[in-house]
């Protein structure tokens, strides 16, 4: 979907094309995937009712039904509509399957399970414009509708999140999730005892609260949920974290790379530049892997004038739900919605007219300026994530972690996690 928009805009601005386009209904087009997304602010909150799977199929199943309704596109206003479906499936796609892969994968492989996310999503962002250039959009669209559909059949494969299990209380089918997918090793168990500690003391808190009237139970919530730092801490991070992304310009040459085009005179060497950007994303992310700490990453960072953006397509999105809190994931969930759509959005929207004003030159100064500021907190402030636990991780903003050992060492043995009995 982020390379879509650059063919559409190539191929509808054909003399050829059946379909017309003006400045405005391109950068819609480029654009509207992201207000499109925000009324998937729901999905956080039916991922916490029913489970990271049944998010899951209901986001594949938008996008696939905005891919259908591109392939019988026949107008502007349709392909726009096909995007408002995709949009709020890929929204909610990336929160979905950023929260499953951060509760469901250990913590030594779980940076580079993020990574190899973003690696594989790079390849068909450098599949899509490529075979734009000898295929026509609506064949694209259709060949795309098959990784959804695979999409959905594997969800019943795989089982349920532990961590969202032990959220709900569920405490023994959490057990055998966790067993399922990370085996019976010290430290999978130690991990599984920490989790089900905090969230056993969780409930407990929520069970033993006092119940005035509803209205009132509901504000106080509000309030002691907004107000609590392991909650607004987070939330400024994860803003930081994305702004990273969307405005530093990156997305500006995947999505509007025929701008190469005014930079590139020869269309020929704007689409080898095109392709050298892409590839540069692949390779940075590979060294992203390797990073034996944040510093690997942070000197490609650095390098964005030279290689765009190289080495952080998927951190930001990866670290941003990695500090959430589970009690607050829900909420957290769609706020990290919201933010995605509102800056995916205008700094689309805006780009071709901040182009026209400033120039090529001026609109990259300002994405080095405020990627310069993020930077700088996310430096100074936001926690590793790398090789903890998602208890760890977010003891930071609690600042009450127990080891987990102390606890196993204390009577609760391995027979406690085996056995069918709480």
């Amino acid at each position: 979907m982020m390379g879509l928009p650059s063919i559409l805009v190539q191929q509808l601005k054909r003399n050829d094309s059946d379909i017309k386009v003006d400045l405005d209904t391109e950068s819609w087009i480029a654009s509207v995937h992201g207000f499109a997304g925000i009324p998937s602010i729901f999905i956080p909150y039916l991922m916490q009712c029913w489970g990271r799977r049944f998010g899951f199929r209901c986001s594949c199943l938008s996008v696939l039904i905005g891919w259908i309704i591109l392939c019988f596109a026949n107008s502007s206003l349709t392909i726009i509509m096909a995007e408002i479906f995709q949009g709020a499936g890929i929204k909610s796609l990336l929160v979905v399957c950023m929260v499953t892969i951060s509760e469901m994968v250990e913590p030594k492989i779980r940076n580079q399970s993020i990574v190899s996310y973003g690696i594989i999503q790079t390849f068909i962002v450098l599949f899509v414009p490529t075979a734009g250039n000898f295929l026509h959009w609506k064949t694209i669209s259709l060949i795309l509708c098959f990784p959804l559909a695979l999409a959905i059949i594997f969800s019943f494969i795989w089982p349920e999140s532990p961590a969202w299990l032990a959220y709900k209380g569920r405490f023994e089918e959490s057990k055998k999730s966790f067993i399922w997918l990370r085996g019976k090793n010290k430290e999978s168990l130690a991990e599984m005892n920490a989790l089900f500690i905090a969230q056993r003391e969780f409930l407990n808190s929520e069970m033993t609260k006092e119940s005035p009237k509803r209205s009132r139970l509901l504000l106080r919530a509000a309030w002691q949920k907004i107000s609590r730092r392991d909650f607004y801490l987070p939330i400024f991070h994860m803003f930081v974290l994305l702004s990273c992304y969307y405005w530093s310009g990156n997305l500006l040459i995947v999505v509007y790379h025929p701008l190469l085009e005014r930079v590139i005179e020869n269309s020929e060497s704007a689409f080898i530049a095109m392709i050298s950007i892409v590839v540069a994303f692949i390779i940075g992310n590979v060294v992203g892997i390797v990073a034996t700490d944040s510093s690997l990453c942070l000197y490609p960072l650095l390098g964005f004038t030279v290689c765009s953006s190289t080495a952080f397509y998927m951190v930001p999105f990866g670290v941003s739900t990695e500090i959430i809190p589970l009690r607050h994931r829900g909420v957290a969930g769609s706020v990290y919605i919201i933010l995605m759509s509102i800056s995916y959005t205008i700094s689309l929207k805006i780009a071709p007219y901040l182009i026209d004003h400033l120039g090529t030159y001026g609109i990259f100064l300002l994405y080095a300026f405020i990627l310069s500021l993020c930077l700088t907190w996310i430096w100074k402030y936001v926690p590793e994530t790398k090789n903890k636990t998602l208890q760890t991780i977010e003891e930071t903003f609690v600042g009450s972690y127990k080891d987990p050992s102390v606890v196993i060492d204390e009577g609760m043995n391995e027979s406690y996690y085996l056995n069918d009995k709480e």
